[in-house]
């Protein structure tokens, strides 16, 4: 794959290249078996600019994907179950004892977050469970 035209250098000397040819290493580095930084080398690239473009190319800054392009996929959402909340003298005697915890099913994975769970915390855990997809 060529660079193609950098187009110019900016106010540090800085390539700026064009958006084709970011969008399609994001695209490659968007693969389960790609390693970013064998990519970024093979390209003499830094790994953290193809990161870059990579996080870019999912948050959809890169305009309109090409033919060769496959759209990101679209969030999934995994079902809830909850159980019967126990009677309400037993209640008292449970919330006092134990935690409360949130269990997230994903395949073959069971991830537990235990304790007082706060809103910024599982945003961080959701986060994490997506960036390794």
């Amino acid at each position: 794959m060529d660079t193609g035209e950098v187009v110019a250098r900016g106010r540090a000397g800085r390539p700026n290249y064009p958006t084709e040819f970011k969008r399609r290493l994001a695209v490659e580095a968007s693969e389960l078996e790609i390693s970013v930084a064998k990519l970024a080398l093979r390209y003499g690239l830094n790994a953290n600019m193809v990161f870059k473009w990579r996080r870019q190319y999912r948050a959809g800054k890169f305009g309109m994907q090409s033919i060769g392009c496959q759209a990101p996929e679209a969030p999934q959402f995994l079902p809830v179950v909850t159980s019967a909340p126990p009677s309400k003298a037993k209640s008292a005697k449970v919330a006092s004892k134990e935690p409360g915890y949130i269990e997230i099913l994903r395949g073959d994975s069971r991830i537990r977050v235990c304790g007082d769970v706060t809103a910024s915390a599982l945003h961080l855990v959701l986060d994490c469970l997506a960036a390794r997809e």
